[in-house]
């Protein structure tokens, strides 16, 4: 047996130095491509390597496990979008301003990677784990604590009415989410209209519309 894994332990080293750096890519990517055909995050490490080509040992290569891969996963579609989310929080706009672009830069994150907030919510409740500490700590406090910054802002400069952060927190993520969360059983009932830009691009504007709305200080 120990023999036996040696050989396919050099087996995985030698397809993983073919592949050399792109390798990780190319399974995230089949990760991705897998999720967003399916409509859901429930996908096996099997069907990640055959959809990359590889084996299911160079997975585990490269990730230690599934929930590694799909940890990696998460911090690299989300990355971007936290290293704008600093950038925004020093722009010396208003609250409002900010608000606008946080919405809307959620919103597009979404359309961009339907799957995650599902994959958010599954590698989070799996408290204690390694990967649940690593995205509460990299990804779900970031954002919480942005824009809890955002609404105090506004609430001081007299642009929002007082709300609880905690609170907005949840109304503005349910909003933004739900729409993609739901892109599947919806798909056949709206015409397809979930998947489409010009769809996306309205559903952002009337989403901003609302979210401000719902917060704007009465006269």
């Amino acid at each position: 047996m120990g023999q036996e894994q040696a050989i396919t332990d050099r087996a995985t080293a030698g397809a993983a130095a073919r592949l050399g750096a792109s390798a990780r890519d190319i399974l995230l990517d089949a990760a991705r491509d897998l999720m967003i055909e399916g409509g859901s995050s429930d996908v096996s490490l099997h069907a990640i390597a055959r959809r990359a080509g590889v084996t299911a040992p160079l997975v585990k290569y490269y990730f230690g496990s599934k929930e590694g891969l799909l940890t990696a996963l998460v911090e690299a579609d989300t990355s971007r979008s936290l290293s704008q989310l600093q950038e925004l929080l020093a722009l010396d706009v208003s609250a409002t301003q900010k608000l606008t672009l946080h919405v809307t830069g959620i919103i597009r994150n979404y359309a961009r990677h339907p799957y995650l907030n599902g994959l958010l919510n599954r590698l989070v409740r799996d408290a204690g784990t390694e990967a649940s500490e690593r995205i509460k700590a990299n990804f779900v406090e970031p954002l919480i604590h942005a824009q809890r910054r955002i609404i105090e802002e506004g609430i001081a400069a007299g642009e929002f009415r007082a709300i609880d952060p905690d609170h907005a927190y949840f109304l503005i993520v349910g909003a933004c989410q739900y729409l993609f969360g739901t892109r599947v059983p919806f798909r056949d009932l709206m015409n397809g209209a979930p998947s489409q830009d010009t769809f996306v691009r309205t559903f952002t504007a009337e989403a901003v519309d609302f979210v401000l709305r719902a917060l704007r200080a009465k006269p």
